[in-house]
């Protein structure tokens, strides 16, 4: 039988090693339906076992399933230092200018994004009454959003250096996924902690 359709984006990581997988589900003492391997089809894969698994066995394999890195765990734990510089980079050290050449420095941390969020959210439902006031990351300045172009190109700037960030982190952990040994990988994943712009 089997049980159920998975794709790797269920995965911690994305990534699957189905030999691992199927090591770590068949050393759950909590499944003890008969294991007989993993189909996969490009992304998608399928557990497959003997029988039926109890309702308790699926819900022990799906999170085994969500608990997965098909990573060696040298590269699984690089990358996990990885995403947290950069969450660290957005919280403390990006910021975004608007307008350009201003001087005015906006916060792109997860809170601050989540503000202009709701902003834009406002704004669609006509909540927001302009000239409407910002404030810089440190509340030392201030910028009046005019109208909706003008909260469009605040947002696009916070956006632009959210992503730019990003595209930034993800090099150095395409580099640390490549890398052909430990040393190289760590050698790769230390770069990003040098970068000071």
């Amino acid at each position: 039988m089997s049980f159920p359709d998975y794709t790797t984006a269920d995965t911690s990581d994305s990534t699957l090693d189905i030999a691992l997988l199927g090591q770590q589900i068949e050393a759950d003492p909590s499944i003890t339906t008969t294991f007989d391997g993993v189909n996969r089809s490009g992304d998608d894969f399928t557990v497959l076992f003997a029988g039926t698994p109890s309702a308790s066995e699926q819900a022990q394999c799906n999170a085994l399933v969500a608990a997965h890195s098909g990573l060696d765990p040298f590269k699984d734990a690089l990358v996990g230092q990885l995403k947290a510089h950069r969450t660290n980079r957005l919280e403390s050290y990006i910021k975004a200018e608007y307008p350009a050449d201003s001087g005015n420095l906006f916060s792109c941390s997860q809170k601050s994004q989540g503000e202009w969020t709701k902003l834009v959210s406002m704004q669609t439902q006509g909540l927001v009454v302009y000239p409407y006031r910002v404030y810089t990351f440190d509340d030392r300045g201030s910028y009046d959003l005019a109208d909706a172009a003008d909260l469009t190109g605040a947002v696009t700037a916070v956006s632009a250096a959210v992503l730019g960030e990003r595209a930034l982190a993800q090099g150095y952990i395409d580099a640390t996924l490549a890398a052909a040994d430990e040393s190289a990988a760590t050698a790769a994943a230390a770069l990003y902690r040098t970068v000071t712009a």
